[in-house]
């Protein structure tokens, strides 16, 4: 795992232990942010404070030194949020919506919905990776 900084812990089934391009080796050291997941109609974190979120994600840049974020969870209004932090911050952003307790018509909408949000971010410029199925 030549070229990942030292200290980022990844591991094989990580969506970003180490990606190749077609141009360049590109190492990416990331890590998952939780922005809830939706468990009985209700979201298992509480609050969700903005400025917490991009303190959180400065953390991750700054201290544990990463160059990209898998930003998870089910609401696609959090997602977005974060995702933007992140991009704006300069990190890649692997967007991942986690469906829970959805039927497959929800999950169809959950990932259009935010597909739409992860490509408006792609389209300003920011690294974005739209991860389905992950665990």
């Amino acid at each position: 795992m030549a070229g990942l900084r030292p200290g980022i812990v990844t591991g094989a089934e990580s969506p970003f232990s180490l990606r190749r391009s077609t141009t360049a080796t590109v190492a990416t050291g990331g890590i998952s942010y939780d922005t809830g997941y939706i468990i009985k109609g209700r979201n298992a974190r509480e609050p969700f404070d903005s400025e917490v979120v991009e303190r959180e994600l400065r953390i991750i840049r700054d201290d544990l030194h990463c160059n990209a974020v898998r930003v998870m969870g089910g609401d696609p209004e959090r997602l977005e949020l974060a995702a933007t932090f992140a991009a704006d911050l300069g990190l890649e952003v692997w967007f991942s919506p986690y469906p829970l307790e959805l039927t497959a018509d929800e999950v169809l909408s959950l990932f259009a919905d935010c597909a739409e949000r992860a490509e408006r971010l792609r389209q300003r410029g920011a690294e974005v990776v739209f991860v389905t199925g992950a665990s």
